[in-house]
């Protein structure tokens, strides 16, 4: 990304501004209104700009062009340029890239009219926000509000985590009996994916198995894993009956078909065992599931199969239903281990990374050298947890870890703050994610964390999007930075 102005002063917006569409940006007139009315609503305007296609550029115009920016082949690139004869030009390739240079320029106009040249783009292709609503409702007003704040930092996609041990959180009408009393109904899903592409934010959604299943196999107990010593694990799925699988199969499709993000996360994390909770008969192993290890078996053709052999044929299942929905499949890290085993997890499936035990375990290159595409979601930098006493922290768990030590190729490298991974500059990436985790749901409310939240969103953003910092640490940025920035503009009826 590059930043460059020969000033920030100049005129101010008058009455006679209008927003000026040229013929390559005709069908960006959504874009157009939306930027009249904020600048109305931000007190640059009294009145709604007029709208024109092509014509006379006057000097107080905005003008929309689509085409090229100079030194980058990003789509979501944009350049901003004044000058006194030809008004205030926003140019880029795409949409996104319009509307990005809309944001920037509500934010600079907070400061004056800008003058000079801006051009400007996004280091990581992908900057989500995870938000876990299966532990905690929050409403449709507020899931849209959270969306317009991550697009004026130009976060471009959401990811709704619907499902958890404690609830599912949107209607299902190929199985109400899993859907929690406080959810989202499915037209209030639509009303927000509405509001998301106005925004130019992407909605992914995910329901995490097989494990995590609590709520949902609360309703069919015997689909829960039970080993061989008896012991039941509530939130494990026995992915070795047909049923089982079938009963995931058929949520994991109906959500498809309502969400229409380009991904769907299947979760997958915390089905075996971490390194601290050992290996003995209550954790699932091939001893302590011979079930397991049998549909393993039957469903390889080898007889060496193991277990986990079998958690990834199931995975690759889900995905292909994934993928033929024309989505893209996504899991999380930390059962998955390339090549080992008789199977492979598949390498259209995107790797989630979040987690790294041990110094035993793979690290992010391992899953680019797969040929994985992988996500940053480091659980020791990254995780903006609900606790029993409110927000968990972390030494780096925080937004000064965030801004002051975390980069986007700051991967974990050992669990536990004790080391961090930096991905070679030379193996690819998509982006990073930005986790909000309900664990204690009742710890905080709405409110609260949309207060908490924001100045996490703001130094992530700022990380993920990848210009130069203008201060050095969180102090100075809280001084000089945030306060002109500061929030969305209101919504837009």
């Amino acid at each position: 990304m590059q930043l460059f102005e020969d000033g920030a002063r100049g005129k101010p917006l008058t009455p006679a501004t209008r927003i000026v569409l040229t013929e390559s940006a005709r069908d960006l007139e959504d874009v157009a209104d939306l930027l009249a009315e904020e600048l109305v609503s931000e007190g640059h305007l009294v009145d709604h700009p007029a709208i024109v296609f092509g014509g006379r550029i006057r000097p107080l115009d905005i003008v929309l062009e689509r085409g090229p920016v100079a030194d980058t082949n990003s789509r979501e690139a944009y350049s901003i340029t004044t000058d006194h004869r030809y008004g205030l030009t926003l140019r880029a390739p795409t949409n996104d890239g319009m509307f990005w240079a809309t944001r920037t320029l509500l934010q600079v106009l907070r400061r004056g009219r800008p003058t000079g040249r801006i051009v400007d783009w996004p280091e990581l292709e992908e900057r989500t926000l995870m938000l876990d609503i299966g532990r905690k409702y929050f409403s449709p007003e507020w899931i849209k509000t959270l969306i317009r704040e991550m697009s004026y930092l130009k976060m471009n996609t959401l990811q709704l985590h619907i499902s958890e041990g404690l609830g599912f959180r949107v209607e299902c009408e190929s199985h109400p009996e899993i859907v929690s009393e406080e959810h989202l109904t499915k037209d209030q899903v639509r009303d927000i994916l509405d509001v998301a592409r106005t925004y130019h934010v992407r909605v992914n959604a995910d329901v995490d198995t097989p494990g995590h299943l609590d709520h949902i196999l609360s309703f069919h107990p015997e689909l829960q894993l039970v080993l061989a010593n008896g012991t039941r694990h509530a939130g494990h799925l026995d992915f070795s009956k047909p049923e089982a699988r079938q009963l995931v199969h058929e949520i994991v499709a109906e959500m498809c078909d309502l969400f229409d993000g380009p991904v769907f996360h299947l979760g997958g994390d915390e089905y075996f065992p971490a390194p601290w909770q050992g290996t003995g008969p209550d954790v699932v192993s091939d001893e302590s599931a011979p079930q397991l290890v049998e549909y393993a078996r039957a469903v390889t053709g080898q007889t060496n199969a193991t277990a986990h052999d079998g958690y990834e044929h199931y995975l690759n299942e889900l995905a292909a239903l994934v993928r033929s929905t024309g989505k893209t499949a996504r899991v999380f890290n930390d059962d998955v281990y390339p090549g080992e085993g008789v199977g492979r997890l598949d390498a259209r499936t995107e790797v989630d990374v979040w987690i790294r035990w041990n110094a035993s375990k793979p690290d992010a290159g391992d899953f680019v050298d797969a040929g994985h595409s992988v996500i940053n979601a480091n659980g020791d930098y990254l995780y903006f947890i609900l606790t029993s006493e409110g927000l968990g922290q972390g030494p780096y768990k925080n937004p000064k870890g965030i801004y002051e030590r975390w980069t986007p190729r700051t991967f974990m490298g050992l669990a536990g703050s004790q080391g961090d991974y930096i991905l070679p500059p030379e193996k690819p990436m998509l982006g990073s994610h930005l986790s909000v985790w309900c664990d204690s749901p009742h710890a905080l409310t709405q409110t609260e964390v949309a207060t908490l939240l924001q100045e996490w969103l703001q130094v992530f953003a700022q990380q993920t999007w990848g210009s130069d910092k203008l201060v050095p640490t969180l102090e100075d940025l809280r001084a000089a930075v945030l306060p002109q920035v500061g929030t969305a503009p209101a919504a837009i009826d």
